[in-house]
């Protein structure tokens, strides 16, 4: 069995020749063909193809740009490409008539390729949150000169026709990106506003499963224990631990707590201290599908989360946040967007001396400063 570390290293060599076949092959083809910037004319008829093949949290900032486009050509044909182990977002955006899905190799490009080629012809093609360059190799097949996407998300921008690049917008919110892309195919509405629409038959799963556990049916408070990517989307468990404690002493329950199966150790931490100090939670972590935690935040009352996707699920949802930034990227590129007032936003300072994420830690933000915005929009929402 090949070591961890070994393996990552293989996948990191086995991704950077893939990006470079492909930079070879359409760096040719440009070459003979390059795209046109021409003016797109969309309208109710039109025919948008959308790739959006990246995680949880930026597919529902993606899907800003959908609605944004949706908006401005009401009756407008959209479909997408995403990720075939990330479809959860894209199949509850009612928005999208049909979704595509990206794997990787060669037979599944060509196939992938035939099967979009087959749905088109094409008007518009977005890029929006999509690193892979099969992704930006599609399009160009597709229709090259209807490409539009934002420059510095790629290595290989001469693939796309329009390439949005203007002053402030890389650091601009991330949703408000996705509707810029949106724009850059005619969308004129300033909409940055998520979608998500949570399925009845999701409802009703989580029913029977809360039912099952001998669960309460609707959480006071909902915590998300963490997040992937860093421990800047990491609060440590022993905060958890103080805000449930002067949350149950304040009234505030039931206490529910979120995660995926990877957040099972922490879970088991503060499950283990929560009962030494009576205070009760039920704990869901690693047992719902994210439909059904779609389900379960829609009934809560306020989530406690760093930045993470079930964050960005609750803003697109309309469940009043307690959102605990790090000060990168912060509450100006994730913070919410719509119905700022129903949210609560508490950033990391950023120290003197700044210079990356690792120079601040999460830990800095004390649950006693957390506390009274839960509070508040708990009870605002009781």
């Amino acid at each position: 069995m090949a070591k961890p570390g070994k393996r990552k290293g293989n996948l990191s060599l086995s991704s950077s020749a893939n990006l470079l076949a492909h930079k070879a092959v359409f760096g040719i083809l440009t070459k003979l063909r390059p795209p046109v910037n021409r003016p797109l004319r969309l309208g109710p008829n039109s025919r948008a193809l959308v790739f959006s093949t990246a995680g949880l949290g930026d597919a529902l900032l993606d899907s800003a740009g959908i609605r944004a486009l949706a908006a401005e050509y009401p009756g407008i044909h959209i479909e997408a490409v995403v990720h075939h182990r990330r479809t959860d977002i894209a199949r509850h955006n009612p928005l999208l008539k049909k979704l595509h899905f990206l794997r990787k190799g060669p037979h599944a490009f060509l196939a992938l390729w035939w099967q979009l080629r087959n749905h088109g012809p094409w008007d518009a093609v977005l890029y929006l949150s999509c690193h892979d360059p099969e992704a930006r190799c599609l399009g160009y097949l597709l229709a090259p000169d209807a490409t539009v996407g934002l420059a510095w998300r790629t290595e290989m921008p001469w693939l796309c026709a329009k390439n949005i690049d203007e002053p402030g917008l890389r650091r601009a919110h991330l949703a408000v990106q996705a509707a810029r892309v949106a724009a850059g195919a005619g969308a004129t509405t300033p909409e940055a506003g998520m979608v998500y629409e949570v399925a009845a038959e999701d409802r009703l799963a989580l029913d029977r499963n809360l039912s099952e556990w001998n669960f309460p049916a609707d959480p006071g408070v909902t915590f998300q224990l963490g997040g992937g990517g860093g421990p800047y989307r990491d609060w440590p468990v022993e905060h958890f631990l103080k805000l449930a404690e002067l949350a149950h002493a304040a009234g505030i329950g039931p206490i529910f707590l979120l995660g995926g199966p990877d957040h099972r150790a922490k879970a088991e931490a503060f499950a283990s201290a929560a009962r030494e100090r009576g205070i009760p939670f039920f704990d869901v972590v690693g047992r719902l599908p994210l439909p059904q935690s779609a389900a379960l935040l829609e009934r809560s009352r306020c989530l406690v989360s760093t930045d993470t996707g079930i964050m960005h699920l609750a803003f697109a949802i309309g469940t009043p946040t307690v959102a605990l930034l790090h000060c990168t990227p912060g509450d100006a590129r994730v913070g919410p967007l719509v119905d700022r007032d129903k949210h609560a936003v508490i950033q990391l300072p950023k120290p003197a001396g700044y210079r990356t994420p690792a120079d601040a830690s999460m830990r800095d933000l004390l649950p006693e400063a957390v506390f009274p915005a839960l509070k508040e929009l708990y009870f605002r929402n009781a």
